[in-house]
């Protein structure tokens, strides 16, 4: 990890990476507060989320942009027009002013769409090959940790000073994480048009994905257990107040052992992944979600609070494998559309898991939950496992043809091509 952070570069990258999570993760449940202390509307707060969610629509299309245009440049106008475009709350009067905090959620959504596969993209520019684990899984600790705990900071601040504070806080962060890109230096080249119709374009990623097996089957796999992994939302309060008979107010010792977990399966995801390979990290991440859905069913504090540090561990693991494997494998010129549609991929299965574990809560024991999510998490590993290990260079060919964005002769070039080691800016 000290290698990761030795670069200046890879510092500035995680501070503008902090600073625009932590902007967004804020910025959400104060907004969703806000909401239903303006118009008294439990359903109204609700679609808050909704309309956020919404923008993830876009992803497509974000992706195709990422790979048009220079990602850090695509980057730093992202994160300056979601200030601006934050700053619009503070016209929002009562409960007539609704309307403009769902506007502005979606085009936080549509912006957070750019932002997520340009990123991604733009990181094996930054580090070495072999370090992009390591890097991954850095980012997930930091990330991780602010999911859980920035929610409660602008709830708190909300209360505090109002919700005027929290959204000139969440501007100036982007402002900083747009001020941190800027004093990056890396050269990009300039990106090629295909010539391509755009339809073809906007679907070339997901087409890449769907040639190339690794990636495949990892969609496929990680698909499957996100379309349960949302019961997680609804099922913390359950294991708290039904299964160990304590105040709602303990969920913040578990999801303190969460994030603790978090900070080593970040910190860990790299070893891993050197000593295995991106898909067993994937296989091993799943494994452990399903031991650590099984110690929730039993209603002993120890096991709960043991069963969050393993969850929030294994996550991170699980994420790393899966983006590391994209990273390596995907051409550059595809890269941003390859992002934008794996995380489409697992993003929906997740949104959807998330509706459905509220509205089975309320019907089913938790603890049947559980057994729903172990089970499924243990076929997706289960089907990862039979699967014939794939090469694990960035020349892996597709099952059916090659890439389909742009001449054959530049695809393959451009898929050969050895990756270079950036040279070091201490």
């Amino acid at each position: 990890m000290s290698r990761i952070l030795a670069t200046r570069r890879m510092r500035l990258y995680v501070l503008a990476d902090t600073a625009s999570n932590l902007g967004d993760f804020a910025l959400f449940l104060a907004m969703t507060i806000w909401v239903k202390t303006i118009s008294g509307s439990t359903s109204a707060a609700a679609l808050v989320m909704f309309s956020f969610a919404a923008g993830s629509l876009l992803l497509p299309a974000a992706g195709l942009l990422s790979d048009r245009v220079r990602r850090r440049p695509l980057l730093i106008g992202a994160n300056l027009a979601l200030a601006t475009v934050v700053l619009l709350l503070l016209l929002v009067g009562g409960a007539h002013h609704v309307w403009l905090v769902y506007v502005v959620m979606f085009a936080y959504g549509a912006l957070g769409s750019v932002t997520g596969p340009a990123q991604l993209a733009l990181l094996p520019s930054l580090v070495p090959k072999d370090l992009l684990g390591d890097a991954n899984g850095l980012i997930q600790s930091v990330r991780g940790l602010i999911r859980v705990f920035a929610p409660v900071v602008g709830a708190g601040l909300f209360a505090w000073l109002g919700p005027e504070a929290v959204i000139l806080i969440d501007a100036a962060l982007f402002v900083l994480a747009a001020g941190a890109l800027l004093a990056i230096k890396v050269d990009e080249a300039k990106p090629v048009p295909s010539g391509e119709p755009w339809r073809t374009e906007i679907t070339a990623g997901l087409r890449f994905i769907g040639r190339t097996v690794t990636l495949r089957q990892l969609v496929i796999s990680c698909g499957l257990a996100m379309l349960v992994l949302g019961f997680f939302e609804a099922i913390g309060l359950a294991v708290v107040t039904a299964g160990l008979d304590r105040e709602p107010t303990f969920l913040g010792v578990l999801g303190a052992a969460q994030a603790i977990g978090t900070i080593i399966g970040g910190v860990s995801a790299g070893a891993v992944l050197r000593r295995t390979s991106e898909s067993m990290t994937v296989i091993i991440g799943l494994a452990m979600v399903a031991v650590s859905s099984m110690l929730l069913m039993i209603q002993m504090t120890p096991l709960a609070i043991a069963a969050m540090a393993l969850l929030g561990l294994c996550v991170p693991w699980l994420v790393v494998g899966a983006t590391t494997a994209l990273q390596r494998r995907t051409p550059e010129h595809l890269l941003g559309r390859a992002s934008a549609a794996f995380e489409f991929a697992v993003t929906v299965p997740q949104t959807l898991s998330i509706a459905v574990g509220a509205a089975l809560i309320a019907l089913l024991d938790y603890r049947l939950l559980l057994g729903i999510v172990a089970t499924a998490v243990t076929v997706s590993a289960v089907y990862l496992v039979t699967r014939p290990e794939q090469p694990t260079d960035s020349g892996e060919q597709p099952t059916d043809g090659q890439p389909d964005d742009g001449p054959p002769g530049e695809v393959l070039a451009a898929t050969a091509k050895p990756v270079t080691t950036p040279t070091s800016d201490r």
